[in-house]
């Protein structure tokens, strides 16, 4: 319950400075990229605190699902800062950029920023996300690494749909010169936090209708059934997970 409700007050914060204190989209977007970069440091701290306290081969050699490369990090912390961070400071350059091509075009109304209301809503965002990683942080010996790795993945997931909203909805809204564009982002944006926080349904055989559908279409493996090849996924999944699960000590290196 602490974390959607965390997850509610977060976006709402922005959402409510757009649609209820005219905020600016320049003032709304920095808040969004505050946002992502405070979440990623709470996550990187709850990984750290993970891997010390409850040490796993996820941590040290982190195995990836095979969708995103078989390799192995030295770090699974390491991995995740260089990849955020990188990706944050990426938007925060290109936020700046289009918001001063913005004010040199006259699209100040669009452009400006409230440092006010910057700090105001940085400060909001900081408060929510420390309470969160407070009520966490004496269960966190308790957390699978498996938990840590969605946690992670769910802010990078969040730092991809932050930079869409930077894109698509500044570019929206200066083509047409509305802001309601820009405000279906938010609202899209939002409704995307929020179903990161519902379960995510993953059963262990392939669903029947979509065999019957998969299996009429050509694949990269002739002769093979569709529900063979999803049982063998889940079980590649599953022991991927419970390697990254095994416990890990100073002494060891395999």
């Amino acid at each position: 319950m602490i974390h959607l409700l965390a997850l509610l007050a977060v976006n709402a914060i922005p959402a409510a400075g757009w649609f209820v204190e005219g905020w600016s989209a320049g003032t709304t977007l920095v808040v969004y990229w505050f946002e992502n970069v405070a979440v990623c440091l709470f996550v990187a701290a709850r990984i750290i605190v993970n891997q010390r306290t409850s040490p796993r081969r996820g941590h040290f050699k982190y195995q990836a699902p095979k969708s995103a490369g078989s390799g192995s990090q030295t770090s699974f912390v390491n991995g995740f800062l260089v990849t955020s961070l990188v990706f944050s400071a990426a938007h925060g350059v290109f936020l700046g950029v289009i918001l001063f091509v913005l004010d040199h075009n006259g699209l100040t109304g669009l452009a400006i920023v409230d440092w006010h209301h910057v700090r105001n809503g940085c400060i909001g965002v900081l408060v929510v996300l420390a309470i969160e990683f407070a009520v966490d942080l004496p269960g966190l010996r308790r957390w699978t690494f498996w938990q840590v790795e969605q946690t992670a993945n769910r802010s990078l997931g969040r730092i991809a749909v932050v930079h869409l909203t930077l894109v698509l909805g500044m570019f929206g809204a200066v083509m047409t010169d509305a802001s309601a564009l820009f405000g279906a982002f938010i609202v899209l944006k939002t409704l995307n936090a929020l179903s990161m926080a519902l379960p995510q349904w993953e059963p262990a055989s392939a669903p029947k209708w979509l065999s019957r559908v998969m299996n009429r279409l050509p694949n990269a493996h002739p002769g093979d059934e569709f529900e063979d090849l999803w049982a063998k996924e889940r079980a590649d999944e599953a022991e991927r997970r419970s390697r990254n699960e095994q416990p890990w000590t100073a002494a060891r290196h395999s």
